[in-house]
């Protein structure tokens, strides 16, 4: 799914499906999103888009898109906690494809679990370690090792061939990434620079972070968050404006905003290939 994924980021950008949860607290449901406008609409083309709808609580509650040949959805439900316990995702058209992701939790409100088409894995706590196992990406048997800093952002990421650290700025971005093989060799480093504006994806699908995390991060060889379709990752509060590879190449986001400082327009250039789409709100 990564690599498909991969294909699809270099191309157009991420193909939406399904991460969140904080060990520093016993209250881990969805938080009233933190910006004061909804995303309505993102738009490349009349046959390139997204639009989503939100509940009462102003939480995602669907997403409808097209994508040329194929359309497809998302369905949200949230338990009365406000956690996400159930994204059903369906594609129409020239494709049939779906799968459902189910959420559980512990009794402290922490994702203990998570299972769909090729996911069953379970989560464990020990402090600011955080272990996966089971059927990961995919890949059957599988262990993983998180460990949080205290704001419960994930600095390592562990896998049975590689560790990955990141680093985040004040306002909790993820500015770096340094993946090193088990002899401690450098693999790949990539830096990641923000504007100072309002991110309008930011403040969503907190309580399945750590699965967000894991389907974008799993045998990790690069940065395939921001740009169209926001809701892939909303963890980022502010506007990424580069992704660097150290010694390879670059790519660029650069914004054209409102009155109020959201984005609403966007360009975003792989090294030559330039996605360009427009942000509409309620």
């Amino acid at each position: 799914m990564k690599k498909t994924k991969l294909i699809l980021t270099l191309i157009l950008l991420n193909t939406i499906l399904f991460s969140c949860s904080s060990d520093d607290s016993s209250n881990n449901s969805e938080p009233e999103p933190t910006t004061s406008k909804l995303v309505k609409t993102e738009k490349i083309s009349e046959t390139r888009k997204v639009d989503y709808t939100y509940n009462s609580n102003d939480l995602i509650s669907s997403l409808n898109g097209t994508n040329n040949s194929f359309g497809y959805n998302s369905d949200f439900t949230y338990n009365s906690e406000n956690r996400l316990t159930e994204w059903i995702y369906q594609e129409t058209g020239s494709s049939s494809y779906s799968d459902t992701y189910v959420y559980t939790y512990n009794t402290n409100g922490l994702l203990s679990g998570y299972s769909a088409n090729s996911e069953d894995v379970t989560i464990t706590y020990n402090g600011n370690t955080i272990t996966l196992t089971g059927t990961i990406e995919g890949d059957a048997n599988s262990q993983a090792e998180l460990e949080l800093n205290n704001n419960g952002l994930i600095i390592k990421f562990t896998e049975s061939n590689q560790y990955t650290n990141f680093e985040y700025d004040l306002n909790g971005n993820l500015i770096s990434a340094q993946s090193y093989d088990n002899l401690d060799n450098l693999l790949s480093e990539f830096t990641i620079q923000y504007d100072d504006k309002i991110n309008p994806f930011y403040g969503q699908l907190e309580s399945i972070y750590i699965e967000r995390f894991i389907e974008f991060f799993w045998e990790f060889d690069g940065i395939y968050i921001g740009g169209f379709e926001g809701y892939s990752f909303p963890f980022l509060k502010n506007n990424i404006t580069s992704i660097n590879e150290v010694s390879a190449g670059a790519t660029t986001f650069s914004y054209t905003y409102d009155s109020e400082s959201y984005p609403i327009n966007v360009n975003v250039d792989y090294s030559g290939d330039t996605v360009i789409f427009d942000i509409e709100y309620y």
